[in-house]
């Protein structure tokens, strides 16, 4: 392994797994390489906890941003979120079904529009972050 390698690892990919590489690159004794590399092997275990930590918190607030919106007594918040979902899903119902009936009606042939990429987009991170905070509340017994 070459130092451009190397920091290529650093600054763009796995820099625990680069530093390995390079120990064993080192022409050191055995037992000074496999010090290094059970160091190494450690500090990637720690990252694996820190980002499974950071996860968790992640989740936590989101599931404590839902319960606070479905808690409110303000009927709006309350349902902005489903009444956005329901929204995208009239809207695309409209474009896949609606507009393509009415231009058979006036004989201009089954035409189905498309839905702009950044709208499927959108509706999917939406729905999915929606459900997904949901279900992850449900699996863990909280309301």
């Amino acid at each position: 392994m070459n130092f451009a390698d190397f920091f290529k690892g650093v600054l763009g990919g796995d820099p625990i797994k680069s530093i390995s590489d390079l120990i064993a690159d080192f022409k050191l004794p055995p037992e000074q390489k496999l010090e290094f590399q059970q160091a190494a092997a450690a500090l990637e275990e720690r990252r694996e906890e820190i980002e499974a930590a950071r996860d968790q918190a992640i989740a936590d607030i989101q599931g404590q941003n839902i319960r606070a919106e479905t808690s409110s007594s303000d009927t709006f918040v309350r349902r902005a979120r489903p009444a956005f979902l329901w929204m995208m899903i009239l809207a695309m119902g409209v474009d896949l079904i609606i507009f393509p009936l009415l231009n058979l009606a006036t004989h201009r042939g089954l035409v189905i529009l498309e839905i702009p990429p950044a709208y499927l987009e959108l509706f999917g991170t939406a729905f999915l972050g929606y459900v997904g905070a949901r279900t992850w509340e449900k699996a863990k017994g909280k309301d």
